[in-house]
């Protein structure tokens, strides 16, 4: 009763409108800021009794999802198996992009455990939840596209069933973060069009974003994107 006080006291009616707006779930949206949310997540988690509140929480809101995943992040003394062992039935809750986004990134101490993660999250890549595919993708450009990792991870981007929307654009997403920060090891995934044309195109939109690429470099990629065939 005390956390729906709380997460009451924190919600904006101006920021749900918002939020409605960008995000489709079948929970109630409270209108909360995550700034916010990760504030009472951390306060939550300081608590002797953080474990309790894991063991009794509700999911009655979107938000009730997010500040749970937003708690367990913060546990990083919590042994791994635990931790999965919390969040792999909150997973299954997920029905949006901004429940992968925001929890699984908040995982910090998946950096230190990279090959255990990695093979406890390898089954979503072809489960057939967007969802949940979607969160093995997060997981990928997370904690995966780094000097050690970077071939394991666009090996694994490669192959991760398309056609889903929000699997699609996390593909897109992790592989721009490619473009961006290993561009001679993710280029040839381009050339050889190692994806669908949306991811493809998708991928080489959100790396031409980015301030971090060269002007040059920019005209090349626009130039490697699969025009639209004429009837």
């Amino acid at each position: 009763m005390v956390i729906n006080q709380k997460l009451s006291a924190l919600a904006e009616s101006d920021y749900k409108t918002f939020s409605e707006k960008l995000i489709s779930t079948k929970y109630e949206l409270l209108g909360i800021r995550i700034p916010a949310l990760r504030l009472l997540a951390k306060e939550i988690a300081s608590k002797p009794d953080a474990e309790n509140y894991l063991q009794n929480a509700e999911f009655t809101t979107y938000e009730h999802i997010l500040l749970y995943g937003l708690v367990l992040g913060q546990l990083k003394k919590m042994p791994l198996e635990t931790i999965f062992g919390y969040l792999d039935p909150l997973i299954l809750k997920f029905d949006n992009w901004a429940h992968v986004d925001i929890v699984i990134s908040a995982f910090k101490v998946f950096q230190k455990h990279p090959d255990e993660v990695l093979n406890h999250f390898l089954p979503l890549k072809q489960h057939e939840g967007e969802f949940t595919k979607r969160v093995f993708v997060i997981v990928l450009m997370c904690f995966f596209i780094n000097e050690k990792y970077i071939d394991v991870a666009l090996k694994h981007l490669s192959e991760v069933p398309q056609g889903q929307y929000y699997v699609d654009m996390g593909i897109a997403w992790a592989i721009s973060v490619g473009l961006i920060k290993f561009y001679d090891k993710t280029l040839p995934f381009i050339e050889q069009k190692a994806f669908s044309k949306f991811v493809h195109n998708k991928s080489i939109q959100k790396a031409r974003e980015s301030y971090r690429i060269s002007p040059e470099t920019k005209e090349f990629l626009n130039e490697l994107k699969i025009l639209q065939k004429l009837q």
